[in-house]
């Protein structure tokens, strides 16, 4: 069965064609076409969206936007997308974004149409993988963070994204199990070796009483 095939605008007026899926860990998997007026198409490549991957994250609810399917080392991935230009065509890596951006306070006469900031530098190389990044023009720069606006608004709007990061959550707390299993064996070690000692210290207390 065929992905259904949705389209969205950007703020900029960019339009793009896209298909949705669900990633092994509730990623949500955004395969992306340009659509222009004219009727021409043209597949740019994929952009990844899913809850922030730190496992003790110093701002809660941040988005990770990763350019490219697959492996969180960029060299890997696949369908890196095609949003530069002249030598550096490709937009690699990631960034963490704050959703929190886009909302609208109107009482604080807020810009109406906000867009998303980057943490980061926004990077770009002239192959997908296997070739060194560095910065992006302004122009890509720009393209990117009026795409990724445009991104999180369809993400936060999909009724299946709930359940995508719950899955997501999921993932991340059986890292976060694993991550305090040391910890609790070290401090079991530490009890072990302090009951030791006390009854040890019981033991002479007891011979001295009995003198």
């Amino acid at each position: 069965m065929s992905k259904a095939t949705n389209t969205f605008k950007t703020l900029a007026g960019s339009e793009y064609a896209y298909t949705v899926e669900t990633g092994e860990n509730g990623e949500a998997v955004y395969d992306l076409t340009r659509v222009f007026a004219d009727g021409a198409s043209f597949p740019i490549g994929a952009v990844v969206v899913h809850p922030d991957y730190n496992l003790d994250p110093a701002v809660p609810g941040l988005l990770n936007i990763q350019f490219g399917k697959g492996s969180i080392d960029r060299h890997e991935r696949e369908e890196v997308p095609v949003l530069g230009e002249g030598d550096l065509m490709y937009v690699v890596g990631h960034q963490l974004v704050n959703p929190a951006d886009l909302i609208v306070d109107e009482e604080e006469n807020d810009d109406p149409n906000p867009l998303i900031n980057f943490r980061r530098t926004v990077l770009a190389a002239q192959f997908p993988t296997n070739a060194p990044s560095t910065r992006a023009t302004t122009a890509t720069f720009e393209k990117v963070r009026d795409l990724v606006t445009a991104l999180i608004h369809v993400y936060q709007g999909d009724k299946a994204t709930p359940k995508r990061e719950s899955q997501y959550a999921a993932f991340l707390n059986a890292q976060r199990a694993e991550k305090i299993k040391p910890e609790i064996e070290r401090i079991d070690a530490q009890v072990k070796a302090l009951m030791i000692k006390r009854a040890e210290l019981t033991d002479k207390l007891n011979g001295y009483n009995a003198a």
